[in-house]
């Protein structure tokens, strides 16, 4: 009989946002072919895969990662950042335009990042431009490019090129996304309230990790966030505004009453703000540090409640290392540490571990967060994000039982360590396909660098 598909993985339970399904899934050209429920004989294909007792995931949209090519290849590059992403089941991943040298800031840069992805990635990427006080009138061109996103810091970046934003600027930037009707990310720290309480510490000589977590407190996110809603419901910008790596739960009921009422408002969390706290920075020291810091047990496990009522748009990795020297300069003075978490290749592990297996997360939550809400916010839907015949073949087979231990020497980061590094968790990633094709399978990538594809902004689902 002819062999009129290219991949047909039989026996798996397909996970979608809304529901979970025995079914065998289709594959030809790169593209989901269908769902069949019967007669599957009668369907030949050149590469059968047999997934019994496997979940079958969209492939996972980390909206939230930090690269750093050009210029810091050293901390982390296309190449083993998007290994990392396969064996994390993640298929597409955003670029922040920052920590990469120089910064994603004009079109110059954006199409220099392009041609590395291009070249280096194995899973499909986008970009985010930067939004600064000094890149104004770059942000037409960026657009022009095909970033899906432009980001901007309400507090200090600690990169010079890449300045934070006033209030005044605030209006004027709004004006010029909104004529693109794109997503304006916000770093949302008050930048007062953190520049003035690390001065001070700094001044008193206090160099330990407690002082790193006073100087950043939760007023300091919290005024912030509150800041960008009022200017959203005085303003009503055209561009939809999000809020990156939020830790507080008081800034999530905020944002989700202004959901209710209709504005262009989303929120991410991240791995470390569902999992780590305060005091696991405290014994960990400068490997676990970022902006915002860890907060306390009781924000951890609060955070899951708003994942359980829906009001978490998506999670995203923040994935931003560095060499390790870089953060054991922490290690006598905080203050040298650099602020990043490593954590890309464990995020959907950890999320299905932690929200799945021990709180009882229904399926289709996860991927609702983790593949079909970014894809529509960032303007991939339904390309990304879907397994509706038509969409990329972008697939996670994923083991729910597998129980393993994160050691140093199985992650692909270009720096191989992680806060993670040594945690006991349930279910695993088996295989990973980028448009039909196997990219990842147990444990070992299995493809050649370079086949990733740039991803532009296309039309937004709210």
């Amino acid at each position: 009989m002819k062999k009129n598909l290219d991949v047909m993985i039989k026996n798996g339970t397909i996970v979608t946002n809304n529901v979970l399904f025995k079914a065998d899934l289709a594959i030809k050209n790169g593209k989901i072919a269908g769902v069949f429920f019967s007669n599957i004989e009668k369907k030949k294909a050149e590469n059968m895969i047999d997934a019994k007792d496997m979940l079958i995931f969209p492939g996972v949209i980390d909206s939230h990662v930090h690269f750093n090519e050009p210029g810091r290849e050293n901390w982390e590059g296309f190449k083993t950042g998007s290994m990392s992403a396969a064996a994390g089941g993640i298929t597409t991943i955003i670029d922040m335009p920052l920590n990469s040298s120089p910064c994603t800031i004009d079109k110059v840069e954006a199409e220099k990042k392009i041609k590395i992805g291009e070249k280096k990635s194995i899973v499909d990427f986008g970009l985010w431009g930067g939004a600064t006080p000094n890149n104004m009138e770059d942000l037409e061109d960026l657009n022009e490019v095909g970033v899906v996103a432009f980001k901007s810091f309400l507090c200090d970046s600690g990169i010079a090129e890449f300045k934070n934003i006033n209030d005044g600027e605030l209006i004027d930037i709004s004006k010029r996304i909104g004529k693109y009707r794109s997503l304006w990310g916000f770093h949302a720290e008050n930048d007062s309230i953190v520049s003035y309480l690390t001065r001070k510490a700094k001044e008193s000589n206090c160099v330990d990790r407690k002082s790193f977590l006073d100087s950043r407190p939760p007023i300091a996110e919290e005024e912030a966030v509150n800041r960008i809603l009022f200017f959203v419901k005085k303003m009503n910008p055209l561009c939809s505004i999000h809020f990156l790596h939020t830790s507080l739960v008081k800034n999530i009921e905020e944002i989700n009453k202004l959901k209710i009422l209709g504005y262009n408002v989303s929120v991410e969390a991240c791995p470390h703000y569902l999992t780590l706290t305060d005091e696991d920075f405290l014994a960990a020291g400068p490997i676990a540090k970022c902006t915002p810091p860890l907060r306390s047990r009781k924000e951890v496990e609060d955070l899951w409640k708003c994942v359980e009522n829906d009001l978490i748009d998506v999670i995203g990795s923040d994935h931003s290392p560095c060499v390790l020297e870089e953060k054991e300069k922490g290690n006598n003075n905080i203050w040298e540490a650099w602020g990043g978490i490593s954590g890309i290749q464990t995020m959907l592990p950890i999320i299905f571990s932690e929200g799945v297996i021990k709180r009882k997360l229904p399926l289709p939550k996860l991927i609702n967060m983790m593949s079909c809400k970014p894809a529509k916010l960032f303007g991939l839907y339904p390309q990304k994000g879907s397994l509706m015949p038509g969409s990329d073949a972008d697939i996670v087979i994923f083991n729910p039982n597998k129980k393993w231990i994160v050691e140093k020497n199985g992650l692909f980061y270009k720096n191989k360590y992680s806060p993670f590094v040594g945690k006991v968790i349930t279910g695993a990633v088996e295989k990973t396909l980028l448009r039909g094709r196997v990219i990842f399978e147990k444990g070992e990538i299995i493809t050649n660098f370079g086949i990733g594809k740039f991803v532009k902004r296309c039309k937004a689902y709210r």
